[in-house]
């Protein structure tokens, strides 16, 4: 127990922060026990948590900082019934009650206005749920927020609606962009571009966990236990650079089309391996909205010949007009893929 306890504290000296996800990956132990040890280390005034919320982290302690933290955290909680709920008139009636909000610079404020109507929109047309619950944290260093519906879930919602495999697929579908159960009323983008302009964005429904953390580089899907409905929650740094204009410039044209997207490859099949042509069907269903569809294929260690050739050499094919690109391939990955485009 205290050995572990030394080493957080030795990791948190060279990184400056660190979270309960990163504490339980790093010491191969369960998140409870994780939490645990965070919580005793605060106990002991080793270390201040950072934030009320799922997205938390943890910093040395300091007499100074915990005075700052006191005076400065804002949280704004609310459960909205969803009837006739405008996600604009939620946000505004935050904003002007709050002074750290108004105090933020116009780059963050934009994205956290962006992100959390998106969001909270996506709870009220799609969730079903007749209550959605909010929870806004502007801290000393970052803002957060939770949006917490009880409704049909948003992977069992995707997965129904468009008769999919799994409620793994129907993840993958919605982090491609444009995929949306209301086409009405929605393009399907919300999610891509706010989980782009997040520092760490996650998305719990039924048992699955999807955690984008975007200052590590990092994305990734775990077990959880069974959520009914769906809770998003999103956190970025107050003096963040990022520009939400920007992110949309990077994935649109000149038209301001959104035509460029990433897709994570190993999120798409749990524990499988990537040798047969269906699985590449699946992965590649509504890639032909796009201009640019970039395939990430970091931690595949090897994919099959038809699996390569149905992406490489059949899609290819029938949609010429997408240019396909893949990055992180290990040698084998390159190898085969290379091979199929070759013949």
């Amino acid at each position: 127990m205290q050995n572990i306890k030394g080493l957080i504290l030795k990791q948190i000296k060279s990184k400056g922060n660190i979270n309960s996800d990163t504490v339980a990956k790093s010491y191969n132990i369960s998140r409870q026990a994780a939490h645990q040890h965070l919580r005793e280390l605060v106990k002991l005034q080793k270390l201040l948590r950072i934030g009320k919320t799922r997205g938390s982290y943890y910093i040395l302690f300091s007499k100074k900082e915990a005075k700052k933290i006191k005076e400065e955290d804002e949280t704004y909680k609310a459960r909205l019934r969803n009837k006739k709920l405008q996600e604009d008139y939620v946000y505004d009636k935050i904003f002007y009650k709050s002074s750290s909000l108004k105090k933020l610079q116009k780059n963050t404020h934009d994205i956290i206005r962006y992100a959390f109507t998106e969001m909270l929109n996506n709870a009220i047309e799609h969730s079903g749920s007749e209550y959605i619950d909010i929870v806004l944290v502007i801290s000393s260093d970052a803002v957060s927020f939770d949006v917490i519906d009880r409704g049909i879930g948003i992977f069992k919602h995707i997965q129904k609606k468009f008769k999919l495999m799994d409620e793994y697929q129907a993840l993958s579908e919605i982090l491609k962009g444009k995929r949306t159960t209301m086409p009405s009323k929605h393009t399907g983008e919300g999610i891509f571009f706010t989980s782009k302009s997040a520092d760490l964005f996650k998305i719990e429904s039924s048992k699955i966990g999807l955690i984008i953390n975007n200052k590590e580089d990092d994305i990734y899907t775990e077990e959880i236990k069974y959520r009914k409905g769906t809770k998003v929650f999103f956190r970025v740094n107050k003096k963040t650079r990022k520009d939400i204009s920007a992110i949309f410039a990077q994935y649109t044209d000149s038209d301001y089309k959104f035509n460029k997207t990433k897709v994570i490859v190993k999120l798409y099949h749990k524990d499988v391996l990537y040798t047969s042509r269906s699985q590449a069907r699946r992965l590649v269903v509504g890639l032909d909205k796009f201009k640019v569809v970039i395939l990430d294929f970091n931690q595949v260690k090897t994919i099959g010949q038809g699996f390569a050739d149905e992406i490489f050499r059949v899609f290819q094919l029938n949609h010429p007009e997408v240019a396909i690109e893949f990055i992180n391939c290990c040698k084998a990955v390159e190898f085969m893929i290379k091979r199929v485009k070759n013949q």
